[in-house]
C-alpha cells in the first residue's frame, strides 16, 4: 500500500466533502480513492468516516489522523518546493580551497563577487598551498578546489573556466652576468627556480617548439609551491623562472623582469575548478563554474 498516496486520497475527500471531487482533484477515478480510503482504515484498525448519500462525518479517530495527514503533506510539499528553489538558486554550505598566490592576485575579487551574488549560500574560502595530492582537498572536507595547472586524475571532475599564460623570465642583472640561453636545452646549464606544484622530483621544464614540445631537465638554487616567491627569486637575481604573466606582466612592462626565449612558449595552462564524481553536479559548484566562466570572460587574464 502508498501510505503517502492514501493519505492524500483521504486528506482530499474530507476536504472537500466528496469523494468525487477529490477524484478530479487528484486525476483518479472514484472507485480508486474509495479504495484508497478502505485500505487505509483496513491498514490502521479504526474507521476514520461515517459516509451517507448526503455527507461524510469523521469519527474521533478519523479527526486525529486528518490533523496528522495534513502535517505530513505540508511537511512533504514545503521539502519539495525546497528542493525545486535548489534548482534554481543554489543553498547552503560551501568550502572552496584555492591557491594563496593566484588568489591574492586574480581570483579573490571574483570570489567575493560570487558571495555577494548568492548570499543564501555559505561560503568558505581556504588559501592554501595545494597538496601534492589532487584529491587531497576532498579528504580536508572541501567541495571544490582551484587549481592553475592541469589534473590527470581520472578520479576527479575538472572544468575549464580560464586559461593562464605562462613566461620563462629573467632579472636584467642575472642575464648580464650569464649568457642567455638560445634553445630549450640551454636551461639546463643556467640556474632555474622552480616551482614544486606536483611532484617535487620532477623539474622538467616543457616548452613548445618546432617540433612540439620540447623537455629540458633544469636545477637551481630555489624551488617554491608560490609563483610570489619565485618572482622574489627572480627580481633578486637568482634565476631563470617561469611564471604566471598576470604575475609579472608589470615587471615585463617596467623592465624588471625579461622574456626569456621568447620564441619557445611555454604551454598555457587551464585555470579549473575541481571536484569529485558524481551526476548531477551539484548545484552550488555548477553556478560557482557558471559565474567564474562569466567573471573571467568579462576580466580576461592577461594572455
Amino acid at each position: 500500500m502508498d501510505r503517502l498516496r492514501t493519505m492524500q486520497s483521504f486528506a482530499e475527500v474530507i476536504r472537500l466533502g466528496s469523494f468525487s471531487e477529490a477524484a478530479k482533484t487528484l486525476g483518479l477515478s472514484r472507485a480508486l480513492i474509495s479504495r484508497h480510503v478502505t485500505d487505509l482504515e483496513k491498514h490502521l484498525g479504526v474507521r476514520l468516516l461515517t459516509r451517507t448519500t448526503r455527507r461524510i462525518t469523521l469519527t474521533e479517530a478519523g479527526a486525529k489522523h486528518f490533523e496528522f495527514c495534513q502535517q505530513v503533506i505540508k511537511e512533504i510539499e514545503e521539502k519539495e518546493a525546497s528542493l525545486k528553489r535548489l534548482q534554481k538558486e543554489p543553498e547552503g554550505a560551501l568550502k572552496i580551497l584555492a591557491p594563496k598566490s593566484f588568489t591574492t592576485l586574480a581570483l579573490g575579487d571574483a570570489i567575493a563577487s560570487f558571495a555577494a551574488a548568492y548570499p543564501q549560500l555559505n561560503i568558505s574560502l581556504m588559501l592554501d598551498d595545494l597538496s601534492f595530492r589532487s584529491y587531497d582537498f576532498i579528504e580536508r572536507g572541501f567541495d571544490v578546489a582551484v587549481h592553475t595547472t592541469a589534473i590527470g586524475d581520472c578520479n576527479l571532475v575538472t572544468r575549464k573556466i580560464a586559461s593562464l599564460r605562462w613566461v620563462l623570465c629573467a632579472s636584467p642583472k642575472y642575464l648580464k652576468h650569464h649568457d642567455p640561453p638560445r634553445i630549450p636545452r640551454d636551461l639546463s646549464q643556467h640556474q632555474c627556480l622552480v616551482h614544486i606544484n606536483s611532484d617535487p622530483s620532477d623539474r622538467v621544464w616543457r616548452l613548445h617548439s618546432g617540433k612540439g614540445l620540447t623537455s629540458v631537465k633544469v636545477q637551481g638554487p630555489f624551488a617554491s609551491n608560490s609563483v610570489l616567491m619565485l618572482r622574489k627569486a627572480a627580481l633578486q637575481a637568482l634565476g631563470i623562472a617561469i611564471l604566471p604573466l598576470y604575475c609579472v606582466k608589470e615587471d615585463l612592462k617596467c623592465g624588471a623582469l625579461r622574456d626569456v626565449l621568447p620564441d619557445f612558449p611555454i604551454p598555457v595552462h587551464p585555470l579549473s575548478l575541481v571536484f569529485s564524481p558524481g551526476k548531477p553536479t551539484p548545484q552550488k559548484i555548477r553556478f560557482l563554474g557558471d559565474f567564474l566562466v562569466e567573471w573571467f570572460r568579462k576580466r580576461p587574464i592577461p594572455q
